[in-house]
């Protein structure tokens, strides 16, 4: 182990390196890596059994990531790659962000629940930013000071298989335990409800992007890697998830049309996430105005009528405290607080459901018109840098962006721990699929 190489050189984080004379900390460093993607193999597997495991499982995988790429570098050479990433302009709209959670403490009007929330999100976000930004870099050997220290080629195609079967299994145990009552959860006596299955099946339709970014590049179009693609559509689509449903449906059509008019989605992704936040306050209003009551009969299975009237509810909590919001994770709460007895005596019941059931809705309550300002200048930052992406590399993006935006426009609480850590492993394991094939512009990796 030695960063000392790269002290006093400048970093290149983005171009190739010489693998040639192997040694012992390559083949420690090439270990940990097949350990860092076991784990995120069986986190799909983890969620279908246990369905708040993903931050434990991803914390692991972090861990091994790290100890990787020190391996690989030494422990100055990562840090600089971690305090490189803080530095650059979306690294810094993400630590404001972050910043202004940990700040809305001070203003809250449930302290506590801000500060249970900020403990369990911060888990998950320290892990998933670490495994983003180490783990691909690692398995590419990009890592500064990581020269002349890989005795072979791990790289994404050996990736491919062990994610395809943990994804296969998960599948597998979702699609069996709906189909037959549930025997597994029957058998360890734990609660046996269809809705346990929501989580798994989200964590599924955020694998799902990653693996199918790898069947499209891979040679060899491993049939494992279409297998898990397809069992996870069925199990999407077997369970009671309305919320992964809906994902899956809006992602998978800004793909399809991606692949002819890959602009026109950047662009149309950007002015509808803008109206979202835009009009966040007033986003339940809009939709009772709008929408006719036949919206409310066909879509009856996702609460369609409650949901509207739990978003009125919000939107007006939200005009309370417009600029900095309530505080970070009092959504939970708030039914319990001094706002319920300030809003209308018709918005007063739904404010005690514990979240507002839209994720743009609670960062506008939660945190004002500043943090969805630094919400949408990270989610425009994003798309402005896949403008120059093609094929898969974009494709796989696109879907899992579309994924996580259509969850939020209907799903439940945006700062859940499993929730963040699904959607930072998603990150990871898309810019690990880049490895692949050949690259779809000059540096692909840096667009996520």
């Amino acid at each position: 182990m030695s960063g000392s190489k790269s002290l006093g050189q400048p970093m290149d984080l983005e171009g190739p390196v010489r693998l040639d004379a192997p040694d012992e900390a390559g083949r420690t460093a090439s270990r940990l890596e097949v350990g860092a993607v076991a784990l995120l193999a069986a986190l799909p597997i983890a969620m279908a059994l246990a369905n708040r495991s993903a931050p434990l499982v991803l914390a692991l995988a972090a861990l091994v990531a790290v100890a990787a790429a020190v391996a690989l570098a030494g422990w100055r050479s990562v840090a600089a790659a971690l305090a490189g990433a803080a530095r650059s302009r979306i690294g810094l709209v993400c630590i404001a962000f972050v910043a202004l959670s940990l700040a809305s403490y001070s203003w809250s009007v449930d302290r506590a629940q801000t500060m249970r929330a900020l403990s369990e999100a911060a888990v998950p976000l320290i892990a998933g930013a670490a495994t983003l930004r180490l783990l691909p870099r690692s398995l590419s050997r990009t890592l500064p000071g990581a020269g002349a220290r890989r005795p072979a080629d791990l790289g994404a195609n050996s990736c491919a298989l062990p994610l395809a079967i943990g994804v296969i299994v998960a599948a597998l145990i979702c699609i069996g335990e709906l189909r037959f009552n549930m025997p597994i959860r029957n058998a360890l006596h734990l609660r046996a409800k269809t809705f346990e299955y929501n989580r798994p099946v989200l964590t599924l339709l955020a694998w799902f992007w990653p693996l199918a970014a790898m069947a499209l590049s891979s040679r060899r179009r491993s049939l494992a890697l279409w297998a898990a693609l397809g069992l996870t559509t069925i199990a999407i689509w077997g369970s009671q998830s309305g919320t992964a449903m809906f994902a899956q449906g809006v992602a998978v059509a800004a793909v399809l049309i991606a692949m002819r008019f890959p602009r026109l989605v950047l662009w149309l992704a950007a002015i509808a996430v803008s109206l979202v936040f835009v009009a966040v306050f007033a986003f339940g209003d809009i939709a009772w105005r709008v929408l006719p009551k036949a919206t409310y009969d066909v879509f009856a299975w996702m609460h369609a009528a409650d949901r509207i009237e739990i978003w009125r509810s919000y939107g007006a909590a939200m005009l309370l405290h417009p600029v900095l919001g309530a505080g970070f994770g009092t959504s939970v709460t708030l039914g319990d607080t001094a706002v319920v007895g300030e809003v209308a005596e018709e918005f007063q019941r739904m404010l005690s459901v514990g979240h507002p059931h839209n994720g743009y809705l609670q960062v506008g309550v939660e945190l004002g018109l500043a943090g969805c300002a630094l919400a949408l200048a990270i989610v425009l930052m994003l798309l402005w840098r896949w403008r120059d992406l093609r094929g898969p590399a974009l494709l796989s993006r696109l879907g899992l962006f579309g994924t996580v935006a259509s969850t939020m426009l209907v799903g439940h609480g945006a700062w859940q721990a499993w929730w963040i850590a699904v959607v930072l492993a998603g990150g990871a394991l898309i810019r690990i699929a880049d490895g692949l094939g050949a690259p779809s512009r000059t540096k692909p990796a840096e667009a996520s």
